[in-house]
């Protein structure tokens, strides 16, 4: 696995980026939705909770949640609370990674096309996006959502849609992610990968040398 750098677009059409943790410096968000949500029952966050809710879509996080601690609410219950919480933060406060608009600019003036493939739900992705002044550098955005209720980055399915709706091959994608199991599914897709450093999936960054093809540990210096 080598360093990225802005070279490497050379002979991809398209890019697509994850959002929360790898364009977006939003886990800490999610990490304190986690904690408020889960104590408030007498329950505790672990490493093994955020890996599996961070690349679910909505509904399997609420049903796994559920499941795993016993807890009586409903999916859609779970599902509000935590909208509650995270809605205004995408709507005004989160914002992209040092580095990362330069990323867009140089890939846009290179022909490349920009995707996204996230977890996020789509009104949060279209609001922060706008936000921070990017929407329109992004062709179109595919959300687990799209996929089904049950779905998981762990599935390359996500990523084929992607690329499917601008008309590429996998190979000729380079998808961008900070999560482990995202970056698996991924290539199990045949496409190439770019592990992302975020601080709250540090161990994720480590998992996927073996795996990704390239490795971004911070936006500013990838884009110098």
């Amino acid at each position: 696995m080598q360093a990225f750098a802005l070279e490497n677009l050379n002979g991809y059409k398209a890019v697509i980026l994850d959002l929360d943790g790898t364009i977006l410096d939003s886990m800490k968000v999610w990490n304190k939705v986690d904690e408020m949500f889960l104590n408030k029952r007498g329950f505790e966050v672990d490493d093994e909770y955020t890996d599996t809710v961070k690349s679910s879509s909505m509904q399997r996080s609420a049903e796994y949640t559920i499941e795993r601690f016993g807890l009586k609410e409903t999916p859609e219950k779970v599902i509000a609370e935590w909208q509650e919480t995270v809605d205004e933060e995408y709507r005004h406060n989160i914002r992209l990674k040092d580095g990362v608009r330069e990323f867009l600019e140089d890939a846009k003036a290179r022909g490349i096309k920009i995707t996204c493939a996230t977890a996020l739900a789509r009104m949060n992705a279209v609001e922060c996006l706008t936000n921070n002044g990017v929407y329109g550098f992004f062709e179109d955005i595919t959300t687990l959502e799209d996929i089904g209720d049950n779905a998981n980055k762990n599935d390359p399915h996500i990523f084929l849609t992607a690329a499917d709706k601008l008309g590429l091959k996998a190979s000729e994608c380079l998808v961008f992610e900070d999560v482990f199991i995202a970056i698996e599914g991924a290539a199990k897709g045949g496409f190439d990968t770019v592990i992302v450093f975020d601080e709250l999936s540090a161990n994720d960054f480590e998992r996927a040398s073996n795996v990704a093809d390239y490795a971004i540990k911070d936006w500013k210096t990838a884009v110098c």
